[in-house]
């Protein structure tokens, strides 16, 4: 890894663990506007790109018809056990995504049966897309496989983050709660 990268791994990581924590802590209707800025390569208030990937389903999804808020997480690949780990955190509370209409839709360069066969050895209850060709992970987030976005109503990314390793990423509160914030917020 280049040293520009695990720098801003270091800063990434340091900034997601306090803003989760904070954003754990008793002060939630403060907490969503102490979320650290978003790195610069992330295109925070750009469309997301024209790309079609399928699903595990295998349906075709065109990336621009996820409207939010959507909490978009890109993962290196099924065979990853941090990822799975990640995955299984966010499933745990997946209820309270959906009550608070927020979706959850991951992707990683697996082929669709192999994210098929996830879904059903991990009970995710999100979409799982492939992005093969890794042209979503590097149009969002500049091919770091480990990415969470927060896309807005109007398929606006609003918020992200990346790092190369999920071994300290947002808590799945946390992106709830800037999610909803910012959906009550009008997306800004």
């Amino acid at each position: 890894m280049g040293g520009k990268h695990l720098g801003l791994t270091v800063v990434a990581l340091a900034s997601l663990t306090v803003a989760a924590g904070y954003l754990l802590r008793a002060h939630p209707s403060n907490a969503a506007s102490e979320l650290p800025a978003s790195p610069r390569e992330i295109p925070v208030g750009t469309p997301l790109p024209p790309l079609v990937l399928a699903d595990d389903r295998g349906e075709r999804v065109s990336l621009g018809s996820l409207r939010g808020p959507t909490v978009l997480l890109f993962f290196r690949a099924t065979s990853c056990p941090i990822c799975r780990k990640q995955l299984a955190a966010f499933a745990k509370v997946a209820a309270r995504f959906h009550a608070a209409g927020v979706a959850v839709v991951a992707a990683s360069p697996d082929m669709p049966d192999a994210l098929a066969k996830l879904r059903r050895e991990l009970d995710l209850p999100m979409r799982l897309l492939s992005d093969r060709d890794e042209q979503a992970v590097n149009a969002l987030c500049g091919g770091l496989a480990h990415c969470e976005l927060l896309i807005d109503a109007k398929g606006i990314v609003r918020w992200g983050a990346f790092s190369e390793s999920w071994s300290h990423p947002p808590e799945p509160d946390a992106l709830l709660l800037e999610a909803v914030r910012r959906q009550s917020s009008g997306g800004g």
